[in-house]
C-alpha cells in the first residue's frame, strides 16, 4: 500500500472541513445535523482512502530484478561453452588483495621518485 494511515486521516480531515464549510453557507443549516453529516463524510473519505492508497501502491509497484545464483560448476560450464564459441584469452583471476600486494612495491617506488624530485626542485 502506498503511504501510511496518516493519508487517511488527512483525507478525512479535508473532507470534513470542505463539507462543513459548504454546508454552513446555508442560512437555515442546523448545527447538529451539519456536524453529524460532516462526520459521516469524513468516515467515508477515510475508508475510500484505503482503496486509493492500494491503487497507488499497485501503480507505483516496481518489482526487483531476480538474482541468479550460479554454482561454480554451472559457471565453469557456461564459460567453457562460451570459449568454444569465441576465441578469448583467459585472464588470471586476482583478488583485490593480490593486486594490492603486487603493486605496492611499484607504488612505493613511484612515491620515492616523486619525493626526490620535489626535494630537488625545492633546493
Amino acid at each position: 500500500m502506498f503511504g501510511s494511515i496518516f493519508y487517511n486521516f488527512w483525507a478525512a480531515l479535508l473532507s470534513f472541513a470542505v463539507y462543513f464549510i459548504a454546508a454552513i453557507q446555508n442560512p437555515y443549516a442546523m448545527p447538529l445535523p451539519t456536524i453529524t453529516t460532516a462526520f459521516v463524510v469524513a468516515v467515508i473519505a477515510f475508508s475510500l482512502m484505503f482503496l486509493i492508497r492500494y491503487f497507488l501502491g499497485y501503480v507505483f509497484y516496481t518489482p526487483e530484478a531476480p538474482v541468479l545464483i550460479q554454482t561454480e560448476e554451472e559457471l565453469s560450464g557456461a564459460v567453457a561453452n562460451e570459449t568454444d564459441k569465441t576465441q578469448t584469452v583467459p585472464q588470471r583471476d586476482h583478488t583485490a588483495m593480490e593486486v594490492d600486494d603486487e603493486n605496492t612495491g611499484e607504488i612505493a617506488q613511484v612515491v620515492r621518485t616523486m619525493l626526490q624530485s620535489d626535494e630537488a626542485i625545492s633546493r
